[in-house]
Parts: C-alpha cells; structure tokens; sequence
C-alpha cells in the first residue's frame, strides 16, 4: 500500500479552503491506495475542531481513507476519533502525547492509546514521528499496546532501522508501515508492507513502482529505484510541509500555502526544484 499523507489547504491569509481540499484528494486518489487526511504533512495541528469537520465533510473517498490524531489528551483524542469516522475511516493514525512528555510516562501512553481503542471506532494505528512531536514512542510501550486487539498498525517516520528491526524480532501484531521515503526498501527488507509517505503525494507512481520489484522478488530493480528516489526524498523531508506545498503548487495540484506564520516558500526549494524536473521528464509524477 502507498498512502500520502495529503497537505491541507490554506489560502495565502491562512483560511482553510476546503473546495481545494477535496479537489487535490481527488485528482490523487486514483493513483495511490487511499488518502490519509490530518497526517504531519496535513498540519492537523494547525486546525480547530470545527475546521477538521469541514474539512472532512467535504471527501467523497472511492479508496479506503485513513485520519491522523494529534491530541494531548483523553478527551480531546476521543472527540478527534469521532469526527473520523465522517469519512467512513476505518484507521486512525495517532500520535503519542507530547507537550508533558516527560510526565506521561509508558503506562500513560498505554492509557492514552488503550482508551482510544477501547472507544469502539475505527482501529488504531500509533503513528513514531519523533522528528515532529519531539516525543518517543517507546518500544516496551509499542510491543504491549500491540496485545490490543484494537491497535493494528504502526507508522513509523524515524527512520530508524533497529526500531524496524525490533518490530519485525518480536513478530508484532502490527501491520507496520514507514513514513521515510529515504529508507524505503530497508523497511521493505525489514518487514514494512507499504509506505505513508509524503513523496506520493508528488511521485507516487515511483514508490509504487518499487513497493511492486520488492513484492515479486526484484530487489536489484528496488534497490535501483530506491537510489534514484533518495535525494528526492531526503532533500523533501528536509523541506517539510512548507517544500512540498511549494513543489505541489509548482506542478498544478491544488495544495495552498502554509497557514501563517509559516512562510509560503522553503529555503530547499533551489534544491528540490531539479529534482522535481527529473522525476517529470521521467514520467513519475501525479498527472
């Protein structure tokens, strides 16, 4: 599975568009396996509640939709998981509490995770972003929350290739995903069945492409499409959501701006911006 986690789009004063945002879901979901709204590349912290209901009651998803939580409590998260369900998702991806992080605790985690699970909706995914929350997402925590029938998949952004290495060791009964373009085929090898990757929201038919030589036993041909992506990958990372809202705008994808006080262009772009031209005059980008 290549899911992108989807940008949200502000206009250039920061008012939520939501007309755009359900035209650029669907000018990508025909060429990836579903959408994931309010993930980190969808600045779901940047919205008010009553903004991510009208950003959600505007999707007409064909594909199988996921929603991303960023909550820093009990309630909050509880409402958050409500408000996913206006799309019909069956997963929501959720990301540990951070701001108190040195109080919460591991048994606070599971609390947090458990009563998310326990709520009878859409199933749990825990979502280690370490880069963003600023915030761990222990191992002992993963692989006890795991016991959860409720709690079926992890995406982890890290990076880090022992915590894929731990997760596939212990066999967990999580359907692992990686949210690190760079890294893609060492996840693969290291159990991942797919990728949540912002790169598809621009060149989703190259990380396809390689998902599809991992499965049929091509590794030279994945591991060759894997080196052709890395810059591209890593140097958009390094951007954030600020590069690949410039880069989506660049090629006509409705994406908008950052809302403020994030500026409306990334340092990266001089970068990225061949990199981009590359991949099009390839043929692997969206359109």
């Amino acid at each position: 599975m290549i899911m992108p986690p989807i940008p949200t789009p502000f206009d250039a004063q920061g008012r939520l568009d939501a007309e755009a945002f359900r035209d650029l879901a669907q000018a990508l979901e025909p060429h990836v396996d579903g959408i994931l709204f309010y993930g980190s590349n969808g600045e779901g912290v940047h919205l008010t509640p009553a903004e991510r209901i009208r950003g959600l009651e505007v999707q007409k998803p064909q594909k199988p939709p996921m929603v991303g939580l960023m909550e820093e409590t009990i309630p909050q998260a509880l409402e958050a998981l409500q408000q996913a369900q206006i799309v019909g998702a069956k997963r929501v991806l959720a990301t540990p509490p951070r701001y108190y992080a040195a109080s919460t605790g591991n048994e606070g985690l599971l609390c947090y995770f458990t009563a998310l699970a326990d709520a009878g909706g859409p199933e749990v995914w825990l979502y280690h972003v370490p880069q963003n929350t600023k915030a761990d997402l222990p191992l002992p925590v993963v692989a006890e929350a795991a016991r959860h029938p409720g709690i079926t998949g992890l995406k982890d952004s890290s990076g880090e290739m022992a915590r894929l290495a731990f997760y596939q060791a212990n066999r967990l009964e999580l359907s692992v995903y990686t949210g690190h373009a760079p890294t893609f085929a060492a996840a693969l090898a290291l159990g991942a069945k797919g990728g949540i990757l912002a790169a598809a929201n621009l060149a989703p038919k190259a990380y396809k492409a390689l998902l599809t030589a991992w499965r049929a036993g091509n590794v030279a041909e994945a591991q060759r499409l894997q080196a052709r992506l890395e810059p591209f990958g890593r140097v958009l990372g390094q951007g954030g959501f600020v590069l690949l809202k410039q880069a989506m705008r660049y090629i006509g994808l409705p994406a908008g701006y950052p809302r403020p006080p994030y500026p409306q262009e990334s340092p990266y772009w001089a970068a990225f911006k061949p990199l981009l031209e590359d991949l099009r005059a390839e043929g692997w980008l969206v359109g």
